[in-house]
């Protein structure tokens, strides 16, 4: 992994090198409307991905099965960029039509902005935003459409700016660019070492965490046996991620809560065969955290290039286990492994919690770019749009969802999808 990691950024100084030589390349493009068309592109396409930072969910492999479940009646559209044969700017987009009440808006979005808990940063080469931008504009104004939306941007992309100034001065014209906060994000920066990373805890945070250790150790009574984080391999990846979703999804049921792989739609299929494709990619780190015979629970993430991307969790409810604390425990052992594995950065995810930022997390913002036609009729539309999604959003989600619902008898069934598909315009 680190090897690899090598050999990109090698390649990555010497792409901006000659960059540097010719300031006006043609920027050439392919258009495609299926991901098996692309197969053949697929390392290429990671190793791009990877070169500009970007992230796990820009990737092939992370696009192609989010297609597979998530783009029923949806158009698809990727659109790759390459100066003097070198891929410079891959943006995967999708069309569809949204109803909410009697009104309709066309809407374009990024491969993977719904139905998942992911955010991303484009992956379009820092010196050819601009030309790549005004290349879609040109491929986008021969379609039909009301509103584009870019995002949820992670927090840690470097030119939001930059593509923020391309969309303006390509699109500026004919339609409104905007851009909008969308909450923050939880990173954790790395050092070299799990010692270093304590130190630069807060004192009683590096206490509680100790505590918890030893209080795991009491509670199977030897404090001779270490704490284990393994990784599942291809050997026993069924059986491992049967036993994370069932945990999973049991801890939340039991505090009334359908849980993640029941909140959202197919969420159990979709990151199966996810995590699968990842793990022949050896992207994947779903480990199991084990003292002696306990399993003290999992952490479900990938790592890519510099960052490791914490997904979910699971941890036991057994009740000799109960008053530890596992928590903690699993993030450290995450925040461990994630070392061990040589990343610089946590992404864990959207939301402010204070167990992570206890831990070390730090916030930066999520942010969307909305662009829409200056048609008069048109704005009227995609204002309407949105009041009624952030209607929908607020009766439907935030009351009802999560302070009604809890408090019924009654089943929880999962997310409604036209919350889904149009909270991005909320």
């Amino acid at each position: 992994m680190k090897d690899k990691s090598l050999r990109v950024k090698a390649a990555f100084l010497q792409q901006k090198s000659d960059i540097a030589d010719v300031d006006e390349r043609c920027i050439e493009t392919e258009v495609f409307d299926s991901f098996n068309k692309l197969a053949p592109m697929q390392q290429e396409w990671d190793d791009f991905v990877e070169l500009v930072s970007s992230d796990i969910f820009m990737t092939y492999d992370w696009c192609r099965v989010w297609w597979k479940y998530y783009g029923k009646n949806r158009d698809l559209r990727i659109f790759v960029f390459r100066s003097n044969s070198e891929i410079v700017g891959i943006i995967p987009m999708f069309f569809e039509k949204l109803w909410l009440g009697p009104i309709l808006i066309r809407a374009a979005k990024i491969v993977g902005s719904d139905f998942t808990l992911a955010q991303f940063s484009l992956p379009i080469h820092s010196m050819h935003v601009k030309r790549v931008i005004q290349k879609l504009f040109g491929l986008l104004s021969e379609g039909k459409w009301d509103i584009l939306h870019i995002g949820p941007i992670a927090g840690l992309y470097k030119h939001y700016d930059d593509l923020k100034i391309a969309l303006e001065k390509s699109f500026g014209y004919s339609y409104i660019v905007a851009s909008e906060n969308k909450g923050v994000q939880t990173f954790f920066k790395l050092t070299d070492t799990w010692g270093e990373y304590l130190v630069k805890l807060d004192r009683k945070e590096r206490s509680k965490i100790r505590r918890h250790y030893r209080l795991a150790y009491k509670a199977i009574g030897d404090k001779t046996t270490p704490i284990l984080a393994n990784c599942a391999t291809m050997d026993n990846f069924e059986k491992i991620f049967e036993d994370f979703l069932q945990m999973h999804q049991e801890h939340w049921q039991k505090l009334r809560k359908p849980g993640h792989f029941e909140d959202w739609h197919s969420a159990g299929e979709f990151h199966r065969e996810l995590a699968e494709a990842q793990l022949r990619r050896n992207h994947l780190c779903l480990v199991r955290i084990t003292l002696g015979d306990w399993y003290l629970g999992y952490k479900y993430g990938f790592i890519f290039g510099d960052n490791y991307f914490d997904f979910l969790d699971a941890r036991s409810d057994c009740n000799e286990l109960a008053n530890v604390g596992l928590g903690r425990i699993l993030y450290s052992e995450m925040i461990k492994k994630a070392i061990q594995e040589k990343a610089k950065w946590v992404d864990s995810m959207r939301g402010k919690y204070k167990h992570k930022l206890e831990m070390g997390g730090e916030l930066f913002p999520t942010r969307s770019l909305y662009v829409i036609s200056k048609k008069p009729t048109i704005i009227v539309r995609v204002k309407l749009f949105r009041l009624f999604a952030y209607l929908l959003n607020l009766s439907y989600y935030r009351i009802w969802y999560n302070r009604i619902a809890p408090k019924l008898p009654l089943k929880r069934k999962g997310l409604w999808k036209i919350w889904i598909r149009s909270n991005a315009f909320a």
